[in-house]
């Protein structure tokens, strides 16, 4: 008779716990893919900064698909600002401020969508000095007229 008490006990356990794992597993890959979503937005902010700094060309379409796959999930911008002082007082301003931000939107399709369950949404914005002494930047030009003054004194002198 305890036998069947104790088969009886075991499947009841089994029945009120296994909901609590499921949920705690559900919420496990839920936290770690968000954020490993996270890691990869704070990456491709800071290279779409460098990329604007230097005026690369525009590589928004390979970052989006790096962080999701899926089409029209990942938002890439960036902008720039005003002139910045990045080296002492004598050396001109250069080009300035650069900004971008990426924006992860992710509905959990892979696990049934469940409405209960919220997507996620990861802003992530970057903001930096970054700067291009190209020969068609007015950073570079400034600074090609600064060093050709300096090179000029050195050889008056």
């Amino acid at each position: 008779m305890t036998k069947c008490r104790n088969k009886g006990q075991a499947l009841l356990e089994m029945v009120l716990t296994m909901p609590i794992l499921l949920i705690l597993i559900l919420g496990a890959y839920a936290s770690t893919r968000t954020s490993v979503l996270k890691s990869r937005a704070i990456s491709a902010a800071f290279t779409e900064v460098l990329r604007a700094g230097r005026n690369h060309r525009g590589i928004e379409r390979e970052l989006s698909t790096s962080i999701l796959p899926e089409e029209g999930t990942v938002t890439i911008r960036s902008a720039r600002e005003r002139t910045s002082r990045l080296l002492p007082a004598p050396f001109p301003a250069l080009a300035g401020r650069t900004m971008a931000s990426v924006e992860v939107r992710k509905r959990w399709k892979e696990i049934g969508a469940p409405r209960w369950m919220p997507a996620v949404r990861i802003l992530q914005q970057t903001e930096s000095n970054v700067d291009c002494w190209g020969k068609d930047t007015s950073s570079g030009k400034r600074m090609r007229r600064w060093v050709r003054g300096v090179v000029l004194l050195g050889v008056l002198r």
